[in-house]
């Protein structure tokens, strides 16, 4: 049984399993657009309850999903500590072990985008304007002092099919364009809010204070009054899950640049 799951057959009828599934989800998120949308905005467990009542092959969609990509942690799992380990110790060549630690990397990503899914705290579509705050998980107020947005305003007003067109490096520069948002600890146990952080943050550059994020997804204007969307999350493994995905990634470009080199 562990020799047919960590074969490449196996994996090869998965990932076309998983193809198809991906194809099936373009499909569904074209007909079914705002239940796709909340499935990023709320916790995974939430969306779960919302959408079977209403849409519940979106929720047949998912759960298969899910269980094709445990089937490729299963995989890599076994045949990276039943075939790959022995490749590497055999061999003793670089290559034959930076292929091994990729496996053990994909693993771990693997496990952490599931555990994601399950663990922590999300809030999505938070819109806010200057000297407006929101409380988050009854822990912390989010309060947003400033925005500044220096490029065209007329990108703002646009449709937002029109935005995704306008909204180009020519067209605007990220680093002109921010919100001055301040993290408060608020308690009941505590007289007044205590400031735990502030930070000019622009898109791609969030705010982040020990497991929580707070990230700027673009500008909005109503009534002539600028504003941000915010997505807010709360995730111990948050800093633990893109230190791996970078180091992944770096241990990818030396194997490839290896094998370039070394093609044997």
């Amino acid at each position: 049984m562990i020799q047919k799951l960590s074969s490449i057959k196996f994996a090869f009828y998965n990932l076309i399993f998983m193809i198809f599934l991906l194809g099936t989800g373009i499909y569904l998120s074209r007909l079914y657009k705002s239940d796709f949308k909340m499935m990023n905005e709320i916790h995974i467990f939430d969306w779960f309850s919302g959408t079977w009542s209403e849409t519940p092959v979106l929720v047949i969609w998912f759960v298969l999903l899910c269980c094709s990509a445990a089937l490729l942690f299963i995989n890599a799992l076994f045949c990276s500590f039943t075939k790959q380990i022995n490749i590497a110790l055999k061999s003793k060549a670089l290559q034959k072990w930076l292929f091994f630690i990729l496996h053990c990397l994909f693993i771990i990503v693997l496990t952490c985008h599931g555990l994601t899914l399950v663990i922590g705290s999300k809030e999505s579509n938070v819109i806010l304007y200057p000297d407006e705050s929101i409380i988050f998980n009854n822990q912390y107020k989010i309060e947003v002092a400033e925005v500044v947005f220096k490029d065209d305003i007329n990108i703002l007003k646009a449709d937002k099919d029109e935005q995704r067109t306008l909204m180009t490096r020519k067209n605007m520069n990220r680093k002109h364009n921010f919100a001055k948002i301040s993290l408060f600890k608020d308690s009941k146990y505590l007289t007044e809010s205590q400031l735990l952080e502030t930070k000019k943050v622009i898109m791609l550059a969030p705010l982040r204070y020990c497991s929580l994020q707070v990230t700027l997804t673009g500008f909005i204007i109503k009534d002539g009054k600028i504003g941000v969307n915010l997505i807010i999350t709360k995730n111990i493994l948050n800093t633990f899950f893109f230190t791996i995905y970078a180091l992944m990634i770096l241990v990818l470009g030396l194997y490839i640049f290896l094998s370039f080199r070394n093609p044997k």
